[in-house]
């Protein structure tokens, strides 16, 4: 198991006339001192160790103040800014500790919040931590032409009439504006276990786009929309990311509430599953152009 850890640590007021941001190492700035003084945003870090998986956990802790009228915790993609935990709204606690485990290599910032007790004066510190998580013994990628080396081992599903998949050499890509609607997939035989998925996904950046990943045992049909078993893992603009320039793995770079936990799926039994990849845009939305490559579904060993 290998990991880097790079903390730095920035602060933020914020009042009800505007945001005023800066970076300071190790230093908590004081709010509006009309209402609550010197609340303490500050917190430490701690590594709590690797679970079975090799993801690295820690465990965090901020002040225990009595003016404090209570905490959130926040984890960010810091290459993007789009948020990983919580994906979708705000997690209040009036409890001072928070644990959360990394569970891929990357640059993330844990922010936390603290609003007092008179006023509503918020103050924030974040540390920013460099990740690097070893990559477990695995079996064989079960995807056929993973970076599209036969473009005929995937079927393009027509959803709707506007957007085109193009295969490249190394790659495909999704292009479209309004009303774009379209994916690829492929039939894949599983045995009973777990199994993890991911791809590289990179464009310039969409505008109200979805693109989203499908694993199921559900066959696709031609002029229908899929979303058998729900999404496992996404790009999603309304959820903050994919909306300027990116290229990474999707469950760095990804942001958005999965229905279903990804990127892992488990069989009970062998069987055939169809691993479909589906993007589309809103009538006013431009996916403009988003290429995969790397595609990857490995058995976990």
């Amino acid at each position: 198991m290998k990991f880097n850890i790079l903390k730095t640590s920035c602060f933020a007021v914020l009042l009800a006339a505007g945001i005023f941001a800066g970076c300071t190492p190790d230093e908590v700035t004081n709010g509006n001192p009309l209402t609550e003084a010197d609340l303490n945003a500050s917190f430490t870090s701690v590594m709590a160790g690797t679970d079975e998986d090799g993801n690295v956990m820690y465990n965090f802790e901020g002040a225990n103040d009595a003016n404090i009228q209570y905490h959130t915790w926040k984890v960010v993609n810091a290459v993007n800014g789009s948020a990983i935990f919580p994906n979708q709204g705000e997690s209040k606690s009036t409890v001072n500790t928070f644990a959360y485990t990394f569970g891929a290599t990357g640059t993330y910032k844990v922010q936390h919040r603290v609003v007092g007790r008179v006023g509503g004066t918020n103050f924030i510190s974040e540390q920013t931590f460099d990740i690097e998580i070893e990559e477990q013994e695995t079996g064989d990628n079960i995807i056929a032409s993973p970076n599209f080396e036969t473009p005929s081992d995937w079927t393009v599903l027509n959803i709707a009439a506007t957007g085109e998949w193009t295969f490249n050499t190394g790659s495909a890509t999704i292009a479209g504006g309004a009303n774009t609607h379209k994916a690829i997939y492929q039939a894949v035989e599983v045995e009973a276990g777990t199994y993890n998925f991911d791809m590289n996904v990179a464009g310039p950046g969409s505008v109200n786009t979805w693109f989203e990943v499908y694993i199921s045992p559900t066959a696709p049909t031609q002029n229908s929309d899929y979303s058998a078993g729900g999404k496992r893992l996404q790009l999603n603009t309304w959820a903050g990311c994919a909306t300027s320039p990116f290229d990474g793995l999707l469950t760095v770079v990804g942001c958005g509430l999965n229905d279903v936990s990804g990127p892992e799926i488990t069989f009970d039994a062998p069987q055939t599953v169809y691993f479909l990849i589906k993007c589309g845009a809103t009538g006013d939305g431009n996916v403009n152009s988003i290429t995969v490559s790397n595609v990857t579904m490995v058995k976990q060993q």
